[in-house]
């Protein structure tokens, strides 16, 4: 069976035979022939993509003939790189003898992609690349897909990044509905899962977080307090040394009260092919959203008689 890079060589190979046979041909015979021009509709190696906002392209995903041998990874096999990476900006890799830059990560949307049966390998990523070409002026531009290349990395950390979602918690406190000045009042958060997110893969990389500990400030002026993970069993305590009647928050009942506030932090780890990595420039910790809940102080008042 053959496959779309196969059938463009063998396309290539053709056209590269026709003009061997046109130039021993004499210019009153050529005259009447046409070389055929690609129909990217009918061609297994064009793909119509939207390339921006209600603009559609056929674009080549075929890999050039100088780039066999290559997997399109920008590598140049043990002899080190093919082509001269010494000129900004396509200083990044190779395409065979194409010296390259790519915008990573990709502006196009994954679900933009072409079908995944086109992706050579898993690690792949359908991005804008652009290349000098040896001998040539014209820049080569083509969106194609290619295999980020080692400082490509921390780019797509970025993108893996982006692709964790913390849990929609939500937080209560006790004694619940009222605390009191000078009081123990305890925090607690609910929807937590088991403290472990973990985000869709990012061409080769994927993201982790494990939930680090828990933020909670309680509104009345004093400090972030970091608390146990696991809010769900073991409350995090505070005390609260005025009422709240001047606040301008109010709980459902109406009730004036403190607008104390969660988050949860993750430290993250990055993996590509279940090795941890080390990404520069990327975080190693996400912070959730706020949310929190009104906390009503009341004041405790003790009539003392004397005899």
């Amino acid at each position: 069976m053959l496959t779309p890079r196969r059938v463009s060589q063998v396309l290539t190979a053709v056209a590269v035979l026709l003009v061997g046979l046109l130039g021993g041909i004499a210019p009153g015979q050529a005259a009447g022939v046409r070389t055929a021009a690609v129909d990217p509709a009918n061609d297994p190696c064009y793909v119509l993509i939207q390339v921006s906002p209600g603009v559609f392209e056929y674009v080549n995903i075929c890999p050039d003939p100088d780039e066999e041998g290559d997997g399109g990874d920008g590598g140049g096999g043990g002899n080190g790189p093919r082509c001269d990476l010494t000129e900004e900006p396509y200083d990044e890799f190779c395409l065979g003898t194409k010296a390259c830059r790519a915008d990573i990560p990709s502006p196009l949307p994954e679900d933009q992609w072409p079908a995944e049966e086109t992706r050579p390998g898993p690690d792949h990523i359908f991005t804008f690349v652009q290349c000098r070409v040896p001998g040539q002026e014209e820049l080569y531009a083509r969106w194609r897909w290619i295999e980020p290349y080692e400082d490509a990395l921390p780019g797509l950390g970025w993108q893996a990044l982006g692709r964790l979602q913390t849990p929609a918690f939500t937080m209560s406190f006790q004694p619940a509905g009222l605390t009191y000045v000078g009081a123990e009042t305890r925090f607690m958060l609910d929807g937590l899962g088991d403290g472990e997110i973990i985000g869709s893969v990012a061409g080769p990389l994927q993201a982790t977080g494990t939930l680090s500990h828990v933020e909670i400030d309680p509104a009345d002026g004093s400090d972030v307090i970091d608390c146990d993970p696991d809010l769900r069993s073991r409350a995090c305590q505070h005390v609260y040394l005025e009422m709240s009647h001047e606040q301008t928050a109010e709980d459902f009942d109406g009730r004036p009260g403190f607008a104390a506030q969660a988050r949860l932090v993750y430290d993250v780890t990055f993996t590509m092919g279940g090795v941890e990595l080390v990404l520069p420039g990327v975080p190693d910790t996400l912070e959730s959203p706020w949310n929190g809940t009104v906390v009503p102080v009341g004041e405790i008042q003790a009539l003392v008689r004397t005899r």
